[in-house]
């Protein structure tokens, strides 16, 4: 570590403050009697801080044993559930303010709740949040103090989060207990055990099956359960044990695998917590190839995007491993960062915006701030249990050098981009604190430039938002940048311009910047403080600089005058009064900026400054009239402003003579004119201040309040209220007196007291001092003078009204009220709410009256009405005002609203509102985040911002002192409310129900008490009104999804449910719709709640602990009330056996009533709709539904409503998985393989494989231990113990008789037994909802899946036909549902015995075949998911017969579609299989090689991904080959070598024009005109299959075998006797296979299929011999058998192909053919295999590179060069690991070296995309990245422009990435130097042979052109900045201007691009250049002038 001088930081606390906090600590330790954990320390600036540690004793005291009671007597609702909510409020008030031993007892208590057998989800999420906070502290409990068993966390996780329950409807869960519960598990794996790693990977190691989605799963649950924490304690039995294992599989299996972004977590949080232990230097390449990939780049070859499959890589997880690996001097990790940020930062350019950007952006903030946190620990955390990173491998001041200058020019390029300079604000603070002298010179100048430029606006806004990020650090002195003080005040100066009325975005940015430095500097005049102090040279600096302080703020107030004169009310609607128009958002931020800015200027401003301001300001508003609306009241809050910093000063100024105006204007009329209303507007804003000095002006305030009152106008009420409210608040409120930045203020002479210490001051909280206004005697004695005065007025005039003996017009009427509202709002912080006895709603065994929080210094007085409560005293009277004004006024709309207003305040208004707390502490925490400085040591903040914190934590508790008990009074207000809420009015109903809402959230189960009104409201015949009815709806569906059907409580819904389905008031569309919204509720957020519940010993014994005596605990936190007894456990017991019967008869009763109106038919239809649906959803996991449910259900899956049918439909699936019998399992012994393990094929695991040996053949097979369906299991490691199906004697047998079924089973069978239910079912199932849309329907199948599982083939019969007729069907919908049965019946079928299993494929087999041949446009995608779904999770053995049958020759040459769709079906169902079927993939790789140059594009398509799935398991682990069972890539290259060796030459233009005239002579008419004449059914046929199936319509014996392509052998002529079962291997057809009296060769009648017609390359070359169709040899049996006319063959006999001139041209056009088709297949095979494959690519992929570039550009074959564009694309796109990276050189090199051009500017295209997604790797192999870079410089010579010109362009960006060194740069530039001095000669010599001079000239010519492309290389690679080796290069190129063709072009356009990249900043950059430089570059860019 380098000296403290020299570094910016410094080492650990010294000894001091060390000293000093533990002096604190014993301090509190003596104060409280126990040690705390963590207090919240602003506690302490609290007026009343000395009385809070006994309210906050005493309330732990009672939440301990309240939580222990609680589930000790097994309450968990509501007593847990109410007690965790008051431990959140706890720590959230006072932190974790008690001792260790109770914190782990409450760690251990919360820990036995969540893991209680059966805990409804809902309760798990509650207790998990306070186990969140609880443990999220780690440093605060040990791991020797507290130890976490990990299991019982594992196994609540799986059931939770992956359950099948939840996507059958069985439970429904909360949206955040995902969230919620891998918190809990982040919080708690700090204290797992150490033998937590062995067990868990035992655990997941056999999940490990990269194939399988259970691979991922893995991955997910190490990244989440793996405790990494304590790790460097024992690597041997942590990290150890998995790190390099799962290395070597993101290595095999890193081709962007879904879980790759939990490795990355994994890795991220071991490295934190291990930094220096390990060496990550060998992982780089591959962690840093992904975090590039990760961005998704917009790269392109060959505008074709490149890439494969996407990165879902995290940020964050990547960032955190990234640096968390630096640091050392081994660790290369600052290259690589240096190196990927020198290849990004052209992305970060504004110029090229675009979607990557905002993930570039994160990245980069999560960098920085991962770097700062990580200094931060190293440098200043105080050392705890954790890992302490050692010096040597902490952060240097060199690493952080290196860091902050590697990713400052991305940043600085974020700060200009429209979408960036939000973030690089943030980036630039945190990078300023840990290195100011990098950042803040550049932010300066560009601050300094952006002034001064007019035409770029943004760049302003940009600078000024980011350097008031970096505020802190400009202000602040540093040792490293002293120069940035004298920075401040001229910037700060200069800004003003920037306050422009017509650019409000400037302006506020411009505010924000004043406004920040100005709370960091005093406002004073210490210009002549060089006289008493000893100042340095930049102190001097600034004190003169400090002269302009006056002048700066008199302009500042200019400039805000003239846009307050230009702020007017636009009155856009004629109708809409002026008074009713509201600020706009721009006025309102102007008021609000210019406020905020003029007081945080004046806070810290000497008493002269603030006299001329204040001056300045009373002179702008006198005798000025603004209106009231924006800029009237944009002046007044100026003068609030003014008023709130030196109030006693203020008030003197402003108060005396607007009360004197006031009087006059009051005195003379009651009318309010302008001015007049623009002063009481101003009195009402100046009145906030300490009413301490408000006291003097009482008299003539309340003058003023009396004339007020007498005016009755909307106007005139509106400013009273707001009068009166800021009046009586700043006579009531605690606050802080003031804000400034130094307590002992500013007005001290200069020569005791220097400014320039102030600048920049922070304070740590604790030692910051706040002077709080405190109400006092006399302050709230005139408060209760004013309410006595005008409160009483108004209600006593009120209780004459509603008592009949006074009239009140509406205005009266809301005046009045409007006047007692804002008195509650004025004092509502000392008004005391009413008491009384306590009303519970629900009975519990703990106590339920609300804890007082002290929010005020004991002792301190209240308001009272004479004795009497007035908020009791003001809500009876509402009562009566409600009463009098239905009576009365009913449409008084403005009086009922304000009277809810009034009512909500009083009972929840206790001095600040939630909603505006909440609103505060968001706005105080962007202050704090701007202005906290991470790398300073102690947490420390600048005053204002402490202060503000101090007042948000009183106002915190006013928040929660709105929560009190229920009384008597309550229920009246309720009532009232009610009524509101259900008002005829709907602006009326919005408010109460607004307020009926908050009443239910403030009062706990207060809803019971309007239930029953709510329900009365919802029955028709009782006069209930349409209005009343939708209010009572619109109550019971509450908001945020929080309805009261939705609450935790059966009784509840059992009482609301019936009485909703029958609510069948009205049919208005309003009312449609809230019943809408209210089943949504019901269907989305009704969480599945208890039933039953046994909560378990460890539960109560963990609660029983509270009362365990604790050494250290103090007597103030043992429990008051004794430990449970025995007898009252017992009771507990009893009472939960009785909730729980009492639980189970309502939920039972709930669906019997549900039943009963359902099947009544008494139900409206969309009632019937909605009753069904929460019949549904009260479906669950634990309970069976009865029969009489079972039955309804299952009736309704043939019901009219299409939504009756899905709902139903989705039921049934989740009942029969209810009704799942549970199989019997047995252990499996296993011979378990010596580590290390190889994955995938092995000895051990052969059993399991596909082969004929082990399909079962009989009952005794089929019942062998041999069959495991799961297919990860085996691949790796073996489970602890294999478990399998036992046989079927040892299972439950299928009942063949319904009535022996349970009742609730019986209902299902019985119906699908049922012939007429059957066919509705088929009927309705099989109908199209959505044209084009409709697909494979998961539920449908789960329902046969389930009904076939549960009852065997007890329907299968009645099912038979049916499935026959729809799987053969033309309809696309029945073939689909087809597939949904077949699908349901091979997965059901998974347990039948041998016999029906047997009986089902003899029936099952001849359909498949059938269906196959059926196969449609429409239905083949359903097809393939049947079978996919058919294969899935079952042992491929036990479904041989599905295999074999899709295996049997899946190209037949039936067509293309037919054959495309039997492999896509095919492929569908061995993929499920995954590594498993060698044998199977062994075959089928064996028959597809023949017909990979098949004929038809779609199916070479199809081959193409056949083959990826072919070859999926091609893994290559670190241990071997993991499937030496299955076919291998690299056998496969090997044998298409040979025959692509075609294609590694240019085509033959000759070969082309040969194809294009024997098309002509083959007219295509022909074949059209002989189709016509075919009869219906034949031209369907061939116009469904294609032409070859003319073929196939002659009887057998037409054509040979031998004569016929492999495997095209038509039907009927082999023999079914000689052909094994599965498929006919190419080359097998033998004599006995031809049938008899087949047609010996020549007998085919010539004609018949015109060469021309044929598809190129269905019949091979050399297969037909000229003579074979000679005329005249149609056998007669053809024709007698009607099958073709006679005219048709006449036809085709009279029209002969044309015979072909050229045999041999014919034969190499077919052999080209050939090899285009193969190349095209093999190109499809490279993309899936990039795209689809997890395993990274293979090196015999670079074996066809020559190819794919020799024909990427082919104009000849179009779709061939489409093809081999995409591969390479995906070729380039894709990781090279560094083994990989030789052969893909060598390959390169290779086509380099090639005699096509075309090839060579390819594999440059190819190269260069290759170096930018792999440039770690070529990091990493600096030889090999040399090799590329010699190739493209040896291109630049090549003699073909295009070749020169792209490797100019390759080398340009291989020199921007950095791929070279600086050094290897520069040798380049001198060789290219060397190039240009080589003359050129320009005349021939006499004598000379002109040939030779001209290949001399051109050779020449060629080789400067080289020289120059590279420098021009050299200039591109600089786009956006000037290097110090650039400017010659400049002056060297335009020195080539003339030379001969095409040098010049290069020159101008390499002149053009860098005029293009470097205007935008050219101001900077002409910095770079000398005057003589510059005058050329001038010359050289600029084009001369027209009329020069």
């Amino acid at each position: 570590m380098e000296d403290d001088e020299d570094s910016c930081l410094s080492d650990f606390e010294t000894e001091t403050e060390k000293t000093e906090e533990e002096n604190w600590k014993t301090k509190r330790a003596v104060e409280l009697g126990f040690k705390p954990q963590r207090e919240i320390v602003y506690n302490f600036l609290l007026p009343y801080s000395s009385d809070i540690d006994k309210e906050s004793c005493e309330w732990f005291c009672e939440i301990k044993e309240n939580l222990g009671r609680a589930i000790a007597l097994r309450e968990l609702r509501p007593g847990l559930v109410i007690w965790t909510s008051r431990l959140n409020k706890y720590i959230r008030l006072y932190g974790y303010k008690f001792p260790i031993e109770d914190h782990i007892v409450l760690i251990r208590l919360y820990l036995s709740v969540i893991t209680i057998p059966k805990l409804e989800p809902h309760l798990i999420n509650h207790a998990g949040s306070a186990l969140i906070s609880l443990l999220k502290r780690v440093d605060l409990i040990t791991s020797e103090q507290l130890t976490i068993d990990w299991k019982p966390l594992y196994q609540l996780h799986e059931t939770l989060l992956y359950s099948k329950n939840e996507s059958l409807g069985l439970i429904k869960m909360p949206q955040s207990l995902s969230n919620n519960l891998r918190g809990i598990i982040r919080a708690a794996r700090p204290y797992f055990p150490v033998s937590t790693t062995e067990e868990l990977m035992r655990e997941l190691r056999p999940m490990m099956c990269p194939m399988d989605v259970t691979f991922g799963q893995a991955i997910n649950l190490m990244e989440l359960f793996l405790p990494t924490y304590s790790a460097w304690k024992n690597p041997e039995l942590s990290y150890n044990l998995w790190l390099d294992e799962l290395i070597g599989f993101w290595n095999s299996c890193g081709n962007h695998p879904s879980w790759e972004t939990f490795v990355i977590g994994l890795f991220g949080r071991l490295a934190q917590f291990t930094v220096g232990q390990i060496d990550w230097n060998p992982y780089l390449p591959l962690i840093f190839s992904r975090v590039q990939q990760m961005f998704s780049l917009p790269t392109k070859f060959n505008k074709t995007s490149v890439g494969g499959r996407a990165s879902a890589l995290d940020c964050n997880a990547a960032a955190r491993l990234i640096v968390y690996t630096m640091g050392g001097t081994k660790s290369q990790t600052k290259i690589y960062l240096s190196k990927l940020f020198s290849s990004l930062e052209s992305y970060f350019h504004p110029a090229n915006i675009g979607r990557h950007c905002l993930k570039l952006y994160d990245f980069l903030d999560k960098l920085v701030t991962l770097v700062v946190r990580r200094v931060d620990n190293e440098r200043y955390k105080k050392p705890g249990w954790g890992y302490i990173t050692p010096k040597e491998f902490r952060l240097s001041d060199a690493d952080i050098i290196d860091f902050v200058e590697t990713l400052k020019p991305a940043v600085f390029n974020c700060m200009w981009s429209k979408l960036g300079f939000v973030h690089a604000g943030v980036m630039l603070h945190k990078l300023a604190s840990l290195r100011p002298e990098l950042i803040l010179p550049t932010l300066v100048e560009r601050l300094s430039s952006s002034l001064d430029i007019v035409t770029e606006p943004h760049k302003l806004t940009a600078s000024l938002h980011c350097m008031a990020g970096v505020s802190r650090s400009l202000v602040t002195f540093s040792n490293l940048y002293p120069q940035g003080q004298v920075h401040v005040l001229p910037l700060l100066f200069s800004t003003l311009p920037g306050i422009d009325a017509n650019d409000t975005r400037k302006t506020m940015l411009t505010f924000q910047y004043i406004a920040t430095y100005s709370s960091l500097i005093p406002f004073i005049d210490f210009s002549s403080a060089s006289q008493f102090h000893q100042l340095t040279e930049e102190q001097y600096q600034i004190s003169l600089q400090s002269a302009q302080f006056e002048d700066f703020v008199i302009e500042l107030l200019d400039r805000c005058f003239v846009i307050i004169e230009n702020s007017i009310i636009l009155q856009t609607r004629s109708e809409v009064s002026a008074d009713d128009t509201k600020l706009s958002r721009e006025d309102s931020m102007n008021n609000i900026c210019m406020s905020s800015t003029l007081g945080a200027i004046l806070s810290q401003s000497s008493v002269s400054i603030y006299e001329a301001a204040a001056r300045k300001i009373k002179s702008f508003i006198s005798g000025r009239i603004l209106e009231c609306k924006v800029s009237g009241r944009i002046a007044a809050n100026m003068c609030k402003s003014v008023v709130r910093v030196r109030p006693e000063r203020g008030l003197q100024i402003f108060l005396p003579h607007i009360c004197d105006e006031l009087e006059h204007s009051l005195n003379l009329h009651l009318e309010l004119d302008a001015q007049t209303k623009f002063l009481l507007l101003v009195l009402s804003e100046i009145l906030s201040v300490p009413g301490v000095y408000l006291l003097p002006y009482q008299p003539r305030i309340v003058a003023v309040l009396d004339r007020m009152v007498l005016i009755n106008t909307k106007e005139g009420t509106e400013l009273t209220g707001w009068i009166l409210k800021n009046f009586l608040r700043s006579l009531t409120y605690y606050a802080p007196q003031e804000y400034m930045s130094n307590v002992d203020g500013f007005d001290r002479p200069i020569s005791e007291y220097l400014p320039l210490t102030d600048w920049g001051r922070c304070y740590a909280a604790k030692d910051t001092k706040i002077k709080w206004c405190i109400p006092d005697d006399k302050t709230v004695s005139a408060a209760e003078t004013i309410v006595e005065k005008f409160l009483c007025r108004e209600l006593n005039l009120l209780e004459n009204w509603t008592n009949g003996e006074q009239q009140l017009a509406k205005e009266d009427l809301k005046r009045s009220v409007s006047t007692i509202w804002n008195i509650i709002l004025g004092c509502g912080s000392i008004l005391p709410f009413w008491s009384g006895a306590t009303i519970h709603h629900i009975q519990s065994k703990v106590d339920m009256v609300q804890h007082f929080h002290l929010d005020s210094v004991p002792g301190s007085p209240q308001i009272n009405l004479k004795g009497e409560n007035i908020r009791l005293k003001i809500s009876l009277l509402m009562t009566k005002v409600l009463k009098h004004i239905g009576a009365e006024c009913p449409d008084n709309i403005k009086a009922l609203s304000l009277v809810t207003s009034l009512l909500q305040s009083t009972l929840f208004y206790n001095g600040v509102m939630k909603e505006e707390f909440d609103a505060r502490w968001k706005s105080f925490a962007a202050v704090k985040k701007l202005m906290e400085s991470r790398v300073q040591g102690k947490k420390t903040n600048i005053r204002a911002t402490l202060v503000d914190r101090a007042q948000l934590q009183h106002e915190s508790r006013l928040v929660e002192n709105v929560n009190r008990n229920f009384t008597e009074e309550h229920w009246r207000v309720f009532s009232d409310v009610f009524g509101l809420a259900t008002n005829h009015y709907s602006e009326v109903r919005i408010h109460g129900q607004e307020l009926m809402s908050r009443c239910f959230r403030y009062f706990a189960y207060s809803y019971q008490v309007v239930l029953p009104k709510i329900i009365e409201n919802l029955r028709s015949d009782n006069g209930t009104s349409h209005e009343e009815f939708k209010g009572a709806l619109f109550i019971l569906m509450g908001k945020n999804g929080k309805s009261m059907l939705t609450k935790h409580c059966w009784k509840t819904f059992q009482t609301i449910c019936p009485a909703l389905l029958q609510a069948s008031h009205s049919e208005k569309p309003s009312i449609v719709k809230v019943m809408g919204m209210l089943l949504d509720t019901v269907l989305h957020h009704m969480d599945t709640f208890t039933i039953t519940l046994d909560i378990n010993k460890e539960a109560i014994d963990a609660a029983l602990e509270i009362w365990k005596p604790q050494e250290k605990s103090s007597a103030d936190l043992i429990p008051r009330k004794p430990k449970p007894t025995q007898s009252e456990l017992e009771q507990g017991l009893s009472d939960q056996e009785k909730s729980n019967l009492e639980n189970t008869n309502t939920y039972f009763s709930i669906i019997n009533t549900l039943c009963e109106h359902l099947e009544s038919g008494n139900l409206q239809w969309r009632h019937y709709n909605a009753g069904a649906a929460i019949l549904v959803t009260l479906l669950r996991h634990d309970m069976l539904p009865p029969a009489r449910a079972v039955q309804l259900i299952t009736t309704n899956l043939i019901h009219d409503s299409l939504e009756v049918r899905k709902t139903s439909i989705f039921a049934l699936s989740g009942i029969l998985r209810l009704q799942k019998k549970k199989r019997v399992r047995v252990e499996r012994e296993v011979v378990r393989p010596a580590n290390p393990v190889k994955p995938g094929n092995r000895e051990d695991n052969s059993w399991m494989q596909y082969s004929p040996e082990n399909w079962p053949t009989d009952a005794a097979s089929w019942d062998k231990p041999n069959f495991v369906h799961k297919t990860h299991i085996g691949y790796y490691y073996w489970p602890e113990k294999l478990l399998v199906y036992a046989p079927q004697d040892k299972q439950l047998g299928f009942i063949q008789n319904p009535e022996d079924m349970k009742p609730e089973e019986r209902p299902i069978i019985q119906s699908f037994l049922n012939q007429e239910f059957v066919e509705n079912v088929v009927k309705f199932f099989s109908l199209e909802e959505n044209k084009g849309k409709d697909k494979f329907d998961s539920r449908k199948f789960l329902i046969w899946k389930g009904l076939f599982r549960n009852y065997g083939d007890l329907c299968l019969n009645m099912l038979k036909p049916h499935i026959e007729r729809l799987a053969l069907a033309e309809v696309e919908s029945q073939q689909r549902f087809a597939a949904e049965i077949i699908a349901g019946l091979i997965r059901g079928a998974k347990h039948w015995t041998w016999g029906m299993t047997e009986n089902l494929w003899a029936w099952l087999v001849p359909l498949l075949r059938n269906i196959l041949g059926h196969v449609t446009v429409e239905t083949i995608a359903d097809w393939g998911t049947c079978m996919a779904t058919s294969s899935e999770s079952r042992d491929p053995n036990r479904i041989h017969w599905m295999l074999e049958v899709l295996m049997e020759e899946p190209l037949r040459s039936q067509g293309s579609f037919l054959d495309s769709s039997r492999l896509y079906v095919l492929q569908g169902a061995i993929a499920q299989q995954e590594w498993r079927v060698g044998y199977l993939l062994n075959k089928l790789d064996n028959f597809l090689n023949p017909f990979l140059t098949h004929p038809y594009h779609n199916v070479r398509e199809r081959l193409g991904s056949v083959l990826s799935n072919i070859y999926s398991p091609d893994f290559k682990f670190p241990t071997g080959a993991a499937g030496p069972d299955s076919p291998r890539i690299s056998s496969l290259v090997d044998k298409l070598l040979p025959r692509l060796e075609i294609m590694k030459s240019d085509p033959d233009p000759e070969l082309y024009k040969f194809n294009q005239t024997r098309e002509k002579e083959n007219n295509p008419a022909m074949l059209s005109e002989l189709i016509s004449k075919l009869p219906e059914e034949l031209k369907k046929q061939v116009q469904r299959h294609g032409p070859q199936v003319l073929m196939q319509l002659l009887a057998p014996g037409m054509m040979p075998p031998g004569m016929m392509p492999p495997g095209m052998v038509p039907p009927g002529m082999v023999s079914p006797r000689t052909v094994p079962t599965g498929m006919m291997p190419p080359g097998m057809v033998t004599p006995e296979m031809i049938s008899p009296g087949m047609m010996p060769p020549g007998m085919m009648p010539s004609g018949m299929m015109p060469s021309g017609m044929m598809p190129p390359g269905m019949i091979p070359p050399g297969m037909m011999p000229p003579g074979m169709l000679a005329s005249g040899m149609m056998p007669p049996g053809i024709l007698a058998s009607g099958m073709m006319p006679q005219e048709t063959l006449q036809d085709m006999n009279e029209h002969p192909a044309k015979s072909v001139d050229d045999p041999s041209l014919l034969k190499k056009w077919e052999e080209r053919q050939d090899g285009v088709r193969l190349l095209q297949t093999v190109c499809k095979l490279t993309s899936n295999l990039l795209v689809r494959n997890f395993y990274p690519v293979k090196p015999e992929l670079f074996k066809l590179l020559h190819m794919m570039c020799l024909n990427e550009s082919s104009e000849l074959e179009p779709e061939l060069a489409r093809d081999c564009t995409v591969a390479l694309a995906r070729l380039a796109g894709t990781y090279l690991s560094p083994t990989t990276i030789p052969s893909a050189v060598h390959a390169i090199t290779e086509v380099s070296n090639s005699q096509s051009w075309k090839a060579k500017v390819c594999v440059l295209e190819f190269l260069q995309v290759a170096i930018f997604t792999n440039f770690p790797s070529f990091v990493s192999l600096p030889g090999e990245a040399d090799n590329l870079v010699g190739v493209v410089v040896a291109l630049l010579k090549d003699n073909q422009l295009e070749v020169r010109e792209k490797a100019g362009t390759v080398l340009g960006g291989i020199f921007h990435c950095n791929i070279v060194t600086s050094e290897q740069r520069e040798s380049y530039i001198e060789k290219f130097k060397i190039i240009l001095k080589k003359k050129i000669s320009k005349k021939m010599k006499e004598g000379v042979d002109k040939i030779a001079w001209q290949a001399k000239q051109s050779e020449a010519v060629i080789r400067r052109h080289s020289g120059v492309l590279g420098l021009c290389a050299v200039v591109n690679s600089c786009p956006y900045d000037i290097p110090p080796y650039l400017p010659d290069i400049l002056m060297l190129l335009g020195d080539h201007l003339h030379d001969p063709q095409p040098i010049p072009a290069t020159v101008k356009r390499a002149f053009q691009d860098f005029k293009r990249t470097h205007q935008d900043n050219w101001t900077e950059h002409k910095e770079k250049f000398t005057e003589d430089q510059l005058g050329v570059l001038t010359d050289l860019l600029v084009s001369p002038s027209y009329y020069a």
